[in-house]
């Protein structure tokens, strides 16, 4: 395969990298507001105002509109349908570990929504329940058996598909996060995070590069990535945030981060993951047909660029028709639930975290 066709298999690694981010923000916000008397409320009903309507918007398209206006129903859009209560209950992941794969499925992209909705539902509860030290602990040995769960089952005969989609054995990414967090809001901690990162974040990326030869591929359902891979890609992400958060504002990734376009991703995302499968699904056939033709000519690589810049322009196009029209109404609702300690907690999250990484301003 060519080179653009091998990078396409790591586009799995974004997941991961949200799950550090979101593990990191999910609980900076719950550790700044669970000492208010509405937290367990006011977390949950904000992060449903954001998650259920465009989720439930998006299978009432594929399960309901699409199979009537369409004049045959696909065979995986079908069998999404004939399995679509683990989708509404949102336990989609746990549909494909039974399984081992995505298969004839429709929506096999919606596990990692499952796996976010599931710890929406269980870490407030923990943080409300520990102090910071003892969720700093926990964090990291969820970690650790996180990675001991997939090397016990992937020896048991358990598939690197079920490792992939389980909860317990896709934490890796929530709990880089979380330590993060509690790490942030302590110089001190922050400053002992860093230099383990100093060391861990290179050992990592040696041990993903090692893993990409022992498969001959970076395909996330490789044995030793679906084994060892996903902590490595944590440690890295993770390091890429401390690394993030600690630049100056003057310098390029603090500026390219905080650029227009970047903001308006950062937006937008949410409606971009939700549609950009079924956005692709729908364009490759009718693309690649289009181009059989000139093929021979310009290439299959370029086919497939072609293939995917289209996706994305229509992804994006329809992520912003869904932030405009629906989304931004929508989550207008949250003055309704708003922290009664602070506005924008999740501004002051970052900001807490820059403060502990002594980021300079201006």
């Amino acid at each position: 395969a060519g080179w653009l066709l091998q990078l396409a298999q790591t586009g799995w690694l974004g997941v991961d990298l949200f799950f550090v981010l979101s593990g990191f923000l999910i609980t900076g916000i719950l550790v700044e507001t669970r000492t208010e008397a509405h937290y367990f409320r006011t977390f949950l009903a904000r992060r449903f105002l954001r998650i259920w309507p465009l989720y439930y918007m998006g299978l009432l398209v594929l399960l309901v509109l699409l199979p009537t206006v369409l004049p045959s129903v696909p065979p995986q859009l079908q069998g999404m349908r004939d399995k679509q209560a683990w989708f509404w209950l949102y336990a989609a992941n746990w549909l494909f570990a039974r399984e081992g794969s995505f298969g004839q499925t429709s929506g096999g992209y919606l596990w990692s929504l499952a796996v976010e909705e599931q710890f929406y539902i269980v870490w407030p509860l923990v943080v409300f329940a520990l102090t910071d030290r003892n969720l700093l602990r926990l964090s990291l040995m969820l970690l650790c058996l996180s990675l001991l769960s997939r090397i016990v089952l992937i020896n048991l005969g358990v598939s690197t598909g079920a490792l992939y989609t389980m909860t317990f054995t896709h934490w890796d990414g929530l709990a880089v996060g979380s330590c993060l967090a509690i790490c942030a809001r302590s110089p001190r901690l922050m400053a002992e995070a860093r230099r383990w990162l100093l060391i861990a974040a290179p050992l990592a990326a040696c041990g993903l590069a090692a893993v990409r030869i022992a498969d001959g591929d970076a395909f996330m359902w490789s044995r030793q990535m679906a084994t060892f891979g996903y902590t490595f890609a944590a440690v890295v992400f993770g390091a890429l945030l401390v690394w993030v958060l600690s630049a100056r504002e003057t310098t390029g990734i603090s500026r390219f981060f905080t650029t227009h376009f970047m903001r308006q991703t950062g937006k937008y995302s949410y409606a971009l993951y939700v549609v950009h499968v079924p956005v692709a699904s729908a364009i490759f056939p009718v693309a690649t047909r289009a181009l059989a033709g000139v093929e021979p000519a310009i290439g299959h690589e370029t086919v497939f660029v072609v293939c995917m810049a289209l996706s994305f322009i229509v992804s994006w196009i329809l992520a912003v028709l869904s932030w405009n029209l629906f989304e931004k109404r929508i989550l207008a609702l949250k003055r309704y639930f708003s922290y009664e300690g602070a506005a924008g907690i999740p501004e002051q999250s970052a900001a807490a975290a820059r403060s502990a990484v002594n980021m300079p301003r201006g």
